[in-house]
């Protein structure tokens, strides 16, 4: 391991959102064989989640948002503005709650549809599995917001 990862590219980005493509797809076919509406409500909470909630309860105190100039440069989102104000250090027990609870509901909201049609459900689930594994395994290990309650940086890469 070479140290901590300061800067992700544009490759970063495209990689973890094709990625995140697996599971918000298995979800938005089990929805459309159902309602078209649901799929759309289902979007809306999605990018809800990840562009309000993880956005403003997270991102907001990650270094690679404190530290954009124009917009933020990171593994998910690439070229977004900084509409939150930069809030540097650990996540306080609000930030935590929002991010759990805002997880929670985008990640079961798909669950009703997807049980009446368990490939899609295994597809489901596997991806996040598979996102979820991955970043662990290779991001976590080397990130830069030292604060995160999953960074798994060694003692060694936290002193640089």
């Amino acid at each position: 391991m070479s140290g901590l990862k300061k800067k992700h590219t544009l490759l970063d980005c495209v990689y973890w959102n094709l990625l995140a493509l697996v599971p918000l797809g298995a979800a938005c076919l089990a929805i459309a064989s159902d309602s078209l509406t649901w799929v759309f409500v289902y979007l809306i909470v999605f990018l809800f989640h990840f562009l309000v909630v993880e956005y403003r309860f997270f991102c907001s105190h990650c270094p690679h948002y404190i530290n954009a100039e124009s917009g933020v440069e990171c593994m998910f989102l690439w070229g977004v503005p900084r509409f939150f104000r930069p809030r540097p250090g650990p996540l306080n027990s609000l930030d935590g709650i929002m991010v759990v609870w805002g997880l929670a509901i985008m990640l079961l909201f798909p669950v009703y549809w997807l049980l009446q049609q368990p490939l899609l459900l295994a597809a489901y689930v596997m991806g996040w599995l598979i996102i979820g594994l991955t970043m662990k395994k290779y991001e976590c290990c080397r990130c830069i917001y030292l604060h995160c309650p999953l960074n798994s940086a060694p003692p060694e890469l936290r002193k640089n």
